[in-house]
């Protein structure tokens, strides 16, 4: 048993320190659509504002990515209540993006894929969620990742470079660390 709680603690912290190579490194160029019909050129249309921009490989990745969403949306978009005097809420001037990358088997059923995403998700997240349909290949090299089956996250700076990544399922400690980037931005 303890064998094994190593070994799962040693495979954790290889797939983060992969991912955390991309840091420093430019987000590369990637077109896409909001589910709300907006096309999406990144970094070019975050530029001058820090983003967060999480991306999945595979159906297990996205349902970790969707476990995100509505932290992420609480504190980047959800206006903050300032009636209530103790509210610890904080949102920031920033931009935030899902974005499920489907490899070509996927993309041959793309309209199905995406329905399906869109159907299952409610219409406030639509702004939030960048249907890509390209090569993923590119991407997975550019970031590194080895792991398909987790979704990663990329804090990216106001020129369009990756500051910081978050890997896995989400937990109120990563995203204290993403949080931590864009409080220091403001």
């Amino acid at each position: 048993m303890k064998n094994r709680i190593i070994l799962c603690v040693c495979i954790a912290l290889s797939i983060n320190a992969f991912a955390q190579k991309a840091k420093g490194k430019p987000f590369p160029d990637l077109t896409g659509e909001t589910f709300a019909g907006k096309t999406v050129n990144l970094p070019k249309d975050t530029k001058g504002k820090f983003s967060l921009i999480g991306v999945c490989f595979s159906k297990d990745a996205e349902d970790d990515l969707k476990g995100w969403l509505n932290p992420v949306y609480n504190a980047f978009v959800m206006k903050k209540d300032t009636t209530q005097f103790m509210s610890m809420a904080e949102n920031y001037d920033a931009h935030f993006y899902f974005i499920p990358m489907l490899n070509k088997v996927n993309q041959i059923f793309e309209k199905g894929s995406k329905e399906k995403i869109r159907n299952g998700t409610d219409k406030g997240f639509w702004p939030y969620l960048l249907f890509y349909n390209g090569a993923i290949k590119p991407y997975k090299e550019d970031f590194e990742i080895t792991d398909s089956k987790i979704p990663y996250f990329f804090v990216v700076d106001k020129s369009g470079k990756i500051v910081h990544v978050e890997s896995g399922k989400y937990t109120a400690k990563k995203m204290s660390a993403i949080e931590d980037f864009f409080s220091e931005a403001e």
